[in-house]
């Protein structure tokens, strides 16, 4: 009881004195609660472990509004809201936390592939055993709810009404043949293109487009730098489809950190595909994806 009435009266004097952006005649709920969310925000940051996640978000590339959209949101279960949050803060007892902060281990190297740090970050985005087959599971699934938003959105006729339970086919033809959809599908090239094998294709032969859509559940602190890789990945594969089907060829990058950080560019990207594609449904499918990851490697 005692440290919760200082807590309180510690926020409370930090509330009461006045910032750089504060105006004395600003007064009521609104700007109270803004004060408190940024007495909140600082006091997270400041902490060393804790407060990593928020302190690697560069602000200038990374969307923080799109990135803490699921908590207000996103509409998941509260075991896995806080599993996901203990993520971020680094606060779930891997063998690298149990060695370096508890000091109740003594290796600190990952239970499967005894090569690497047994780190969040390893768990859910970077380790080359098990579970790399749910890496493929968490984004093939948002694959799939992508290509559903296209199929409705072209007048695809499709069997499920849920996209979790639509199977994608290879290939989709539409609008008496003017639209094909190709489902992880290897472009056929005159001449070798390593990359050639985008997740979805849609190739509109009436507007004379092609759209190539890669997807990535990447580490939250490599979403920018995993942009950047999958501009670079496509590049040769556009230019070889626009000079042989003589259509516009550009590519467009769907990318979701693994605990949901979402980039500035990401909106523009989504918007350039065909459907109705709700960020906060994209991040709630790559996280829950994440937060089986957690429960299967660490139960």
């Amino acid at each position: 009881m005692n440290s919760i009435i200082k807590t309180a009266a510690k926020i409370a004097e930090e509330l009461s004195q006045p910032s750089e952006k504060s105006n004395p005649k600003q007064e009521g709920i609104q700007h109270t609660k803004a004060r408190l969310g940024e007495v909140l925000k600082n006091r997270w940051k400041n902490k060393v472990m804790h407060g990593q996640y928020i302190r690697n978000m560069d602000r200038q590339l990374i969307s923080e509004e799109d990135t803490f959209l699921w908590l207000s949101k996103g509409d998941l279960k509260a075991e896995t809201e806080s599993e996901i949050v203990a993520a971020q803060d680094q606060a779930i007892q891997t063998k690298y936390y149990a060695t370096k902060i508890l000091n109740t281990e003594t290796d600190s190297k990952r239970r499967l592939c005894q090569h690497f740090d047994e780190t969040i970050d390893h768990i859910i985005s970077a380790c080359p055993i098990p579970p790399k087959e749910q890496y493929i599971n968490r984004h093939d699934r948002v694959c799939a709810q992508l290509y559903f938003n296209i199929c409705k959105e072209t007048g695809v006729q499709l069997d499920k009404k849920h996209w979790y339970e639509n199977v994608p086919k290879s290939v989709e033809t539409v609008q008496g043949g003017n639209v094909t959809i190709l489902w992880n599908q290897q472009v056929q090239t005159d001449r070798t293109i390593p990359n050639n094998k985008p997740e979805i294709i849609i190739h509109d032969d009436e507007k004379r487009t092609c759209m190539l859509i890669d997807v990535a559940i990447s580490g939250d602190r490599n979403v920018i730098k995993k942009e950047a890789e999958k501009i670079l990945k496509y590049k040769d594969l556009a230019i070889e489809i626009q000079r042989m089907w003589n259509v516009k060829t550009k590519a467009i990058l769907v990318t979701i950190g693994a605990t949901g950080t979402i980039s500035k560019s990401f909106r523009k990207y989504v918007s350039n595909i065909p459907g109705n594609h709700e960020v906060k449904e994209l991040q709630k499918t790559a996280m829950l994806g994440t937060g089986h990851i957690l429960r299967k490697v660490l139960t």
